[in-house]
């Protein structure tokens, strides 16, 4: 679980820096549209489905391994919402903040971008461009980009990082729809909590506490059946050496065979029995 929320995290966190960029740095799309996303990363990929209203406001659906997140940002308040769907609650971030914690205000960074030409990314025409950004904190960003004239970043491979420390990401919109968009998909719906960073660890306690139980459930269940088992087995032993041909009493257990001194007296016996003495 926490693999799992950590991942979504960065995925999120790097989906926050290209939308600032894009909206600092770049025109900004200057119509709305829905899309399905294709994010790659060195630690893995998510699929999600990518929605843009104007005023600056994005949502992505996601889904990571069973685990269904929604990411809203709102430029026009400089806010930013992570929703859980299945436990009806959400994180709020301030942008603004979130910025100069990470040290990746984007008004603070050089970009250099060239034009590449025209070319057809994802099935659709877009102009071509170089891009490369430094920013504070050595944070550097350099790559391609595909972006359509309106304004929509259709495609995006780059290498970015801090220092040493740097990953491939490469972002792909395909099925691109331009229309307007439901004002409801980028607020927050009713009925949802908020909560911090400490419940996340909670959650994760939680989740981890009951793998725990489950798991001791399963031996405790594998262990009962061994032991039938081997009882069942023993059982049928038993009843094999008395099927085996081995003399058994009435009551079905087994009798003793008589010795060779209890068979002349048997015998003795039975010759008084016919002369009658």
């Amino acid at each position: 679980m926490r693999k799992i929320l950590s991942f979504i995290l960065l995925t999120v966190a790097m989906s926050l820096c290209i939308s600032a960029w894009a909206a600092e740095k770049m025109k900004e799309p200057t119509v709305e549209y829905s899309a399905d996303m294709i994010m790659a990363t060195d630690s893995g990929s998510v699929n999600s489905k990518v929605f843009f209203a104007l005023g600056g406001k994005m949502r992505w659906e996601m889904n990571a391994q069973g685990q269904n997140v929604i990411m809203i940002t709102r430029q026009d308040k400089k806010v930013a919402w992570t929703l859980m769907p299945q436990q009806s609650m959400y994180m709020e971030m301030n942008l603004t903040e979130a910025s100069k914690k990470t040290g990746n205000n984007v008004n603070e960074c050089d970009m250099d971008m060239s034009s590449q030409g025209s070319e057809t990314a994802n099935g659709v025409s877009a102009n071509k461009y170089k891009v490369a950004m430094s920013c504070p904190e050595n944070t550097k960003y350099d790559g391609t980009m595909w972006v359509t004239k309106d304004g929509i970043m259709v495609k995006m491979d780059a290498v970015a990082g801090q220092g040493s420390n740097k990953g491939h990401i490469k972002i792909d919109l395909m099925n691109l729809k331009i229309g307007s968009q439901e004002a409801s998909l980028f607020e927050i719906p009713a009925g949802y909590q908020k909560f911090a960073m400490g419940d996340i660890s909670s959650m994760i306690k939680s989740q981890m506490e009951a793998g725990k139980a489950q798991a001791e459930a399963e031996k405790a269940r594998a262990e009962a059946d061994k032991a039938r088992a081997e009882a069942d087995k023993e059982a049928n032993k038993n009843t094999s050496v008395q099927r085996d041909g081995t003399p058994s009493g009435r009551d079905g257990t087994p009798k003793s065979t008589p010795t060779k001194t209890e068979k002349i007296l048997n015998g003795v016996g039975k010759l008084k029995g016919l002369f009658g003495k």
